[in-house]
């Protein structure tokens, strides 16, 4: 099962799209919120000044979700301003408006995955589609032909639709002969159920299994081998050293790895700065436009938002680096973190932008042994 043709890095991009602020940037958003604070500045007056026309929009996110963390109501002037320069390309101001309004306070759901519909609603929206498409396909490209039978890892599986949608064109592409074994990893009991039952359905020739648990508490006791590691925008959920010490353990059992994710810069920034408000800001803006659609959204589209993206977000924004949720990489770190937890034996093979927007970037990459 080694990979004897080594293969280039295709389709690294530097010149993505994620908001980054420079240094002067920050100091100058930095003293420009106690005049929010403390002494009631509102949007469109001299407080805004010093802010570039273009990062106006992200200032108007950072001094809106720093007021209401405070569950101060003046938060919500700030949201609305913000949604006015934002536009119905990013709609984190103008979600948040609506949450605050609603509650209060920022605050997410205790259980963000009770309800499959939510996240089934975020992976078929135009976008995601496209950009699984994008995955399946380099997937094909990249990975070597081998005889026999596939067994597969997906981790953070959710439905089990990428894994639905990969081995058919895997098979088809002359990848491997047959699927023998599916194994499924999950936190959430609603996504390992749908996703078991589902892809037992699809392959019932193959051993399907779904384990409860989250890839740092039990990587370096998989009962492997696996020819492939999916990760489909999931291993994100843990900080950088978390996902090195999992990856390391998880090395000796998989041959390839495959994993889909967001080029963003949710890891080291810490909680309230300038930097992770702005990444936000663009990163999740996106994403919701994504969920919510035009105009006002459907009842699935808002449970989608408040279920599936809210969690992130109010995590992002709320809790400190160690305690967060969420811990996306830009994609040259990912691949610095990879090269370093998982080499010599399994190295980078390929990389290609899965989806380029005009905010935020989303991109494949895949790290497999070489012989």
């Amino acid at each position: 099962m080694l990979f004897t043709r080594p293969a280039l890095l295709r389709g690294a991009r530097e010149d993505t799209h994620v908001l980054h602020l420079g240094p002067q940037d920050v100091v100058t958003w930095n003293g420009l919120l106690p005049e929010v604070l403390d002494r009631g500045s509102f949007p469109g007056g001299a407080v805004e000044e010093e802010v570039q026309e273009k990062h106006l929009g992200a200032f108007r996110f950072f001094a809106g979700s720093t007021l209401a963390i405070r569950a101060d109501p003046r938060a919500t002037r700030w949201f609305e301003a913000g949604a006015d320069v934002d536009g119905d390309d990013l709609r984190a101001s103008e979600y948040l408006s609506d949450v605050f309004e609603r509650t209060g306070h920022l605050e997410a759901p205790a259980n963000a995955f009770a309800d499959p519909r939510a996240y089934t609603h975020f992976t078929a929206v135009p976008a995601m589609r496209a950009a699984r498409a994008q995955f399946v396909s380099f997937a094909v490209d990249t990975l070597p032909p081998e005889s026999g039978a596939l067994r597969v890892l997906d981790v953070g599986c959710g439905d089990g639709g990428i894994v639905s949608e990969l081995l058919p064109a895997l098979l088809e592409a002359g990848r491997w002969d047959e699927v023998a074994s599916i194994t499924l990893l999950d936190p959430s009991p609603e996504m390992i159920s749908t996703a078991k039952a589902r892809l037992a359905a699809e392959w019932p020739g193959a051993r399907v299994e779904g384990r409860l648990a989250r890839l740092e508490h039990v990587a370096s006791g998989l009962s492997g081998p696996f020819d492939l590691a999916i990760g489909s925008l999931s291993l994100h959920h843990m900080p950088a050293e978390m996902k090195g010490r999992a990856l390391a353990a998880l090395a000796s059992s998989i041959d390839h790895l495959l994993l889909l994710e967001l080029d963003a810069d949710h890891d080291s920034p810490e909680v309230g700065s300038p930097r992770l408000a702005a990444s936000i800001h663009h990163s999740y803006g996106w994403l919701l436009a994504q969920v919510l659609g035009p105009g006002d959204p459907d009842e699935v589209a808002r449970e989608s938002a408040d279920q599936f993206v809210a969690p992130e977000l109010v995590s992002l924004l709320t809790q400190p680096r160690g305690t967060r949720t969420e811990y996306h990489m830009r994609r040259d770190r990912w691949l610095t973190l990879l090269a370093e937890a998982m080499g010599p034996e399994i190295r980078p093979l390929g990389t290609q932008t899965a989806l380029a927007t005009p905010y935020v970037d989303l991109f494949a990459l895949h790290m497999g042994r070489l012989g």
